[in-house]
């Protein structure tokens, strides 16, 4: 017999968000630059989270979630860690960001969950997953028209480059509606052959 406690668990609905953290070093520099417009710009929409490279973004009901676990485990098994190249920065009007270089090893991957977890995201409208398909870390965002026709003719003048290995990928999740994330699972990419054959993806 069910109990209104675990049917309340079974149909709480949750945020869920796929990232790549960037390596300390890397990090460093997203924070540097993100007080800077805190500092220098009073633009706090520039510390609203830790820098990182969104994979993809879905709503879906925690009774769901085991099995997306064991679908996105099964992906990072058969990937070799890879190199991530950050060059300079780009806008897309509402949003500074840092642009990923290397942008064809994350969209293979990010090609993958979208195969692999199809069946478990398919919903209504109003779950529609997103998938990145410009890979970036994002400086600020919800920027206003006037903040970016302040501060973009200034970044995109702006040198900036550094480069670090991608080991894993991080399953976050919030309540929906809600503001802090809290961590589900790291996957390792561990680069183990896939389905039975030599070699694995990002040699």
């Amino acid at each position: 017999m069910v109990t209104v406690s675990q049917q309340a668990i079974t149909y709480q609905l949750y945020e869920y968000l796929l990232i790549i953290k960037p390596a300390d070093h890397a990090q460093k520099a997203i924070e540097a630059f993100k007080r800077y417009l805190v500092n220098s710009h009073r633009y706090h929409n520039a510390i609203v989270s830790k820098g990182h490279i969104t994979l993809m973004r879905f709503l879906q009901y925690e009774s769901y979630e085991q099995r997306i676990i064991q679908r996105l485990q099964q992906i990072a098994d058969t990937i070799r860690p890879f190199d991530v190249e950050l060059q300079g920065f780009g806008s897309f009007g509402h949003t500074l960001y840092i642009d990923v270089k290397s942008a064809d090893p994350i969209r293979q991957l990010v090609a993958m969950q979208r195969q692999a977890l199809r069946p478990l995201l398919n919903g209504s409208k109003a779950l529609t997953p997103y998938f990145v398909t410009k890979p970036h870390v994002t400086i600020a965002r919800k920027l206003t028209p006037p903040q970016n026709d302040a501060i973009w003719p200034i970044w995109k003048r702006t040198h900036y480059h550094d480069k670090f290995r991608a080991k894993n990928m991080i399953l976050l999740r919030r309540m929906a509606g809600t503001l802090r994330y809290s961590t589900v699972k790291k996957f390792n990419f561990l680069g183990l052959p896939r389905f039975g054959t030599q070699g694995s993806l990002f040699a």
